[in-house]
């Protein structure tokens, strides 16, 4: 695959994290730490659930601790449209965009593996707990694709169809703690992407998660299998709900498909509808 060719730079332009407003901490904890590790062109931290002027005062006086660190705040109440929202500045912006997830902290072995690996469209890293707890979650979607700084890289494919009607996602990115964009989607792709997620009702949107919202982009962009390697360290930050209740996923699903086949009329979207409806039906029985 030609764009898998070396490239011979190591600056990373556009370094981004998102978070929710109470975890706020954790760009003092971790963000700064990445920050330190790759010195990128600039630093962008996505904040949702503000929608408050006093929200607004406390973060400024907390951003001015924080040096030359950009916010972008809105109240998205997901991380599908704060994930948009990043997306759709990257193209504005014209910029490769680096987005770490804000409980992990990059190893210093990145920027090497950024210069192998930073002239693919879409690179994904994962972090050392997960890979040492359970490899072959990874791995049974996975092939082996080389090795870069004594690093094995695996590509992961984006859309199995054989999922339909079995567990798993359809469409999944991969592993998800650090995801590399050199290259962005085309705005129209992001347009109707969002009218899509718009279709799902408010509080069921975070039942989606963002690793199939970006299979799903990678999909329309047209590649396959995007490349992985594990390069991190992932700082668990305790707050995670309990086991959600399965129908409620499903009918998230089953509204996005939904939407995504009124946006694109693609088979593998019918797909993605199907599983989802089955999935629906066989977990009523859970509500009641």
């Amino acid at each position: 695959m030609k764009i898998y060719m070396p490239c011979f730079f190591t600056d990373v332009v556009r370094l981004v994290t998102y978070l929710p407003f109470y975890r706020i901490h954790e760009i003092e904890l971790y963000f700064k730490k990445n920050i330190e590790i790759l010195e990128p062109k600039s630093a962008i931290v996505y904040i949702d659930n503000i929608y408050n002027n006093i929200q607004k005062k406390l973060l400024e006086k907390f951003r001015e601790s924080l040096g030359d660190v950009e916010f972008k705040v809105g109240n998205w109440r997901n991380r599908n449209n704060t994930w948009l929202n990043i997306l759709r500045d990257g193209w504005e912006y014209n910029q490769e965009t680096v987005v770490v997830d804000s409980d992990n902290v990059i190893d210093s072995i990145f920027l090497d593996i950024h210069r192998e690996l930073g002239t693919a469209s879409i690179y994904t890293v994962l972090d050392i707990d997960a890979w040492e707890r359970s490899p072959q979650q990874f791995l049974r979607r996975s092939r082996f694709f080389t090795k870069i700084a004594g690093k094995d890289v695996y590509l992961y494919r984006v859309f199995v169809h054989r999922q339909t009607f079995r567990g798993g996602s359809l469409f999944f990115i991969g592993p998800k703690q650090v995801v590399v964009f050199t290259k962005v989607p085309e705005v129209e792709i992001l347009n109707k992407l969002e009218r899509a997620l718009d279709r799902v009702h408010i509080w069921l949107r975070n039942f989606i998660s963002d690793e199939t919202l970006l299979g799903i982009v990678a999909y329309l962009m047209g590649i396959k299998e995007v490349p992985w390697v594990v390069a991190s360290r992932h700082f668990h930050h305790g707050s995670a709900p309990g086991k959600v209740n399965e129908a409620l996923v499903a009918s998230a699903h089953r509204q996005f498909a939904k939407g995504l086949i009124k946006e694109f009329g693609s088979y593998e979207f019918y797909l993605y509808y199907l599983k989802y409806t089955a999935a629906l039906v066989w977990n009523l029985r859970n509500l009641f």
